[in-house]
């Protein structure tokens, strides 16, 4: 015996029409991640160094290094602000803000990441740093890119090191 469905039935309808908005939603979703573009985990090494000639920081603290490992290239960048603390006279760190430029290469793309840092640093001791280095664009293969990478070493009579790791997300 063969069943007919009544297709105007009000519980199926507002069943049809829930699984309709959820498929909706779902669709929508997922377009949007896709919109997002693809992101990659990225880790490594940078070192660094002062640099004087040609800075253009307004509190005279401009940089230049080299990153290896995931993200390759050379960097430079120019101290926007440094900020000390209430407490710094304790404490010996001191708050920073910068623009930096990486001329880099990741897997098969390259270009430039445009970094907005902020961070610590401890002006005593070992030097100690940390850095939220913000990806705020870029250029050729980087147009559009996003993303943040954390850092963490020493700067210590004007050159240092750190090991990075974060996310680079491409549209």
């Amino acid at each position: 015996m063969i069943r007919q469905i009544n297709f105007k039935s009000s519980k199926f309808s507002s069943r049809l029409t829930a699984f309709a908005a959820a498929m909706a939603v779902f669709l929508l979703i997922s377009s949007s991640v896709s919109a997002a573009g693809q992101c990659k985990e990225v880790h490594g090494h940078y070192v660094e160094h002062a640099v004087s000639a040609n800075c253009t920081s307004p509190v005279g603290l401009c940089i230049e290094g080299e990153y290896s490992g995931m993200v390759r290239g050379a960097f430079s960048g120019a101290a926007t602000a440094l900020i000390p603390t209430a407490d710094t006279p304790t404490t010996g760190v001191v708050l920073f803000t910068s623009n930096s430029v990486i001329h880099a290469s990741v897997g098969l793309k390259s270009g430039d990441l445009l970094i907005k840092n902020a961070g610590a640093f401890h002006t005593v001791g070992a030097g100690e740093i940390v850095d939220l280095q913000l990806i705020t664009g870029g250029t050729g293969d980087f147009t559009g890119a996003s993303g943040a990478i954390r850092a963490s070493g020493v700067f210590v009579n004007g050159s240092g090191q750190s090991d990075y790791d974060g996310m680079i997300c491409l549209p």
